[in-house]
């Protein structure tokens, strides 16, 4: 139990399995984005140790040693070099990235197992005045790539695992107690390099946790946990152009009527009850819309990219919103206005929808107005209000609103 506990702790701290899918994707591009300025430097590296190594290696010359195994490093960095920079400034999908990565993860492990056994064979081979060079050069080229490799940490610690297992086995078992203390230092540098690419790693991930964190808290509003104006702007922004002639997006701006007397009424706690429950209605009766955000207020707006019936959809809007509102033993009973508009989802469509939803609003918010007028009894007021907002056209709803009367009970 506690084996698997500690694995499972440890499996946590090195590939990010416990954070949500998004900030997963974005360390994902991290260590693609990582990778791809890195990894033509590691490879050239790798290629030039290879050549000293070899040169270095053995009593005489050996085919193996002294060409295929350095020339075979140096073709595999070339390839690796030449896809990694036909992919420089490419857009990836993200399932593409996890492929990359993972064909990186099994390469480098490749290579660290030839790394090693190469220089396993090497010690034994080349004479004793320079059996130490191998296990150096091996050390040296697996430490750089390992903190190359710091934002893929299970992928650095398996390099140096495999690299480096076979050769300080050997090593610490010497009758040279010389080449003993160097195997036990590289033990020593091996488990502090560890230590340290975790310890970046988790840095990194801390780091993408905070900015994911401001990046919420400025597109989200602090009560009801909806968009903001600014997170609707980047929404619409980034929705996908529909093609000439295909479906367009359709905008929603909805203002809750009589909320500013029972705001006055029952308190300002009462009005933030009533606007998070708002937008809690909102949340669940709009479940297919890309965005739902609290403008400021008590103007909310929804964004919805599929084909949907605009009567249909304010009545369903006005009626959830007209349900009592629960504070404390009390319900409160306020009504909405509602307007849509329908555009392509362009740069400049954003303002006319907008202006042309507004509108609407505004027409809405005039008659809601008059027939709480023609109930009160004063038609003849309520037909200079009709006769004026004809002439008016529905200009912009907040130049122009004024304050609907209070509900009778609010």
């Amino acid at each position: 139990m506690f084996i698997r506990a500690a694995w499972q702790r440890a499996r946590a701290a090195t590939d990010g399995g416990n954070l949500a899918p998004d900030i997963r994707d974005e360390l994902a591009l991290l260590q693609y984005t990582r990778l791809g300025s890195i990894v033509p430097i590691l490879y050239f590296s790798i290629a030039l140790v290879a050549v000293v190594a070899g040169a270095a290696s053995g009593g005489g010359f050996d085919i193996m040693y002294h060409l295929l195994l350095p020339g075979g490093f140096i073709v595999l960095g070339c390839c690796r070099c030449l896809v990694w920079y036909r992919r420089r400034g490419v857009p990836v999908a993200i399932d593409k990235v996890r492929r990359y990565l993972k064909s990186t993860t099994w390469i480098a492990l490749g290579m660290g197992l030839v790394g090693g056994l190469w220089t396993v064979d090497a010690y034994f081979d080349t004479p004793e005045t320079r059996r130490v060079l191998a296990p150096v050069f091996i050390f040296m080229i697996t430490f750089a790539g390992a903190v190359c490799l710091t934002s893929m940490p299970r992928v650095a610690m398996g390099v140096v695992i495999v690299a480096l297992t076979p050769m300080l086995t050997i090593m610490v078992q010497s009758p040279d107690i010389g080449v003993q203390a160097m195997g036990v230092c590289f033990v020593i540098v091996s488990a502090l390099t560890l230590m340290l690419i975790v310890n970046s790693f988790n840095e990194i991930v801390s780091g993408l946790l905070l900015r994911h964190e401001l990046k919420m808290l400025s597109e989200t509003d602090p009560l009801t946990g909806l968009a903001n104006r600014r997170a609707f702007r980047a929404q619409f922004a980034s929705a996908p152009a529909a093609p000439e002639g295909a479906r367009r997006v359709t905008l929603v701006m909805i203002d809750l009527d009589g909320f500013k007397q029972a705001n006055d009424a029952f308190g300002h706690a009462a009005g933030d009850a009533i606007l998070v429950q708002a937008g809690e209605r909102l949340r669940n009766l709009c479940q297919d819309a890309s965005c739902v955000a609290r403008l400021g207020g008590d103007e909310f707006a929804l964004l919805i990219e599929t084909a949907s019936d605009s009567d249909a959809l304010k009545r369903a809007v006005q009626t959830v919103l007209s349900l009592p509102y629960q504070y404390r033993n009390q319900q409160i009973v306020i009504t909405a206005s509602v307007g849509t508009a329908h555009g392509p989802n362009d740069s400049a469509g954003l303002e006319a929808l907008m202006r042309d939803a507004d509108s609407e609003l505004y027409r809405a918010k005039q008659w809601a107005s008059i027939r709480r007028q023609v109930g009160a009894g004063t038609g003849a007021s309520a037909s200079a209000s009709v006769n004026a907002g004809a002439k008016s056209g529905g200009g912009s709803a907040r130049a122009i609103r004024s304050a609907p009367a209070a509900r009778r009970g609010i």
